[in-house]
């Protein structure tokens, strides 16, 4: 059995929708970014779906890999603002560079998540 990352495992299960994948995400990020961080939960979680919504765009139109620019500007255009109010509630610099750095801090977060593993259907 090889190692897909957690975001590898959006882009192949596309077609299928996020139902199984987007609450355990969420819910895992959450629990730890709720340890450190308690009032970013809900920051984390809705930049994990902007990241989804980013890569399911470019799986669906196939550019899934060597887009990692685009998927960045298609997040950054979608939470920018709540990520920068979220930083500067938090005392932290809040301008384009900090945001971005979140997002690829969440991102990397995503990238070395292990996929969940579905149970095999019953006979």
């Amino acid at each position: 059995m090889s190692f897909i990352s957690f975001l590898d495992h959006v882009g192949h299960e596309f077609k299928k929708g996020l139902d199984f994948i987007l609450p355990w995400a969420a819910g895992a990020g959450e629990v730890a970014v709720s340890i450190f961080a308690p009032a970013l939960g809900p920051m984390f979680n809705s930049t994990v779906s902007a990241v989804i919504l980013a890569e399911q765009k470019a799986a669906a139109v196939g550019k899934q890999t060597g887009s990692g620019s685009q998927k960045l500007a298609d997040v950054l255009q979608i939470m920018e603002p709540v990520i920068a109010a979220g930083l500067n509630d938090a005392g932290k610099a809040h301008d384009t560079a900090a945001v971005t750095g979140y997002i690829n801090s969440v991102v990397t977060v995503l990238n070395n998540a292990p996929a969940p593993v579905q149970s095999p259907p019953a006979p």
